[in-house]
């Protein structure tokens, strides 16, 4: 009787389902994707889509599919964070004033 080597990984039998994420999450997940599309320049939105199809296709080299990962998180992680140059000056006068009061009421505390 031969042994077969035991593994971490759970075999899924024939006869077992995998599921799925719900209908919930893949449409929280479509509006998702459409809104960040949206914020994309064309040519970013154009290279997203290339590296995402990449990416479904597989078929590529390990290192042709890591590149295209870490490009593709790239461009959603600078689209996602804030701004940061821009996060603390503030955008017109109305702001200059609110943000001048604020510091004022700041120091009276101290």
């Amino acid at each position: 009787m031969k042994h077969a080597k035991a593994s971490n990984k759970e075999v899924i039998e024939p006869t077992q389902q995998v599921s799925g994420p719900s209908l919930e999450e893949l449409q929280r997940s479509h509006y998702i994707v459409e809104a960040l599309m949206a914020t994309l320049p064309s040519h970013t939105k154009k290279e997203l889509v290339d590296l995402l199809q990449t990416l479904a296709k597989g078929g590529e080299s390990q290192a042709a599919i890591t590149s295209a990962h870490q490009r593709a998180l790239q461009i959603v992680s600078d689209i996602c964070k804030p701004n940061a140059a821009n996060a603390n000056e503030p955008e017109d006068e109305t702001n200059r004033e609110e943000t001048g009061e604020r510091r004022q009421r700041d120091r009276r505390k101290k």
